[in-house]
């Protein structure tokens, strides 16, 4: 084959693995633009069910009832710790 029959082959070529790479790409990103759909399908849905004002409090005051049960836990152990020394080796598990 003559040079120029070899450089049309291969631009040829080089065109197919480019339109092939095109195609691949081209369909990740439109798996990626779904996905991203219903990502945002389903927040809007979540959002749509979020927690009212009343619900909202409720949830801050068991958050708090649950860090002030929490100090009061810590505040019994440095204590047990103080004056019974072992104390949680002898405790059932």
């Amino acid at each position: 084959m003559d040079p120029a029959t070899l450089a049309v082959m291969g631009g040829n070529h080089l065109i197919g693995d480019l339109t092939g790479l095109v195609s691949v790409i081209g369909g990740l990103l439109f798996l990626a633009w779904i996905v991203k759909l219903r990502h945002e399908r389903r927040m809007r849905q979540f959002g749509a069910q979020s927690l009212g004002a009343e619900e909202q409090r409720a949830l801050a005051d068991m958050n708090e009832l649950a860090r002030r049960m929490e100090q009061r836990v810590e505040n019994l152990e440095r204590i047990l710790d103080n004056e019974l020394a072992g104390w949680r080796s002898r405790m059932p598990r």
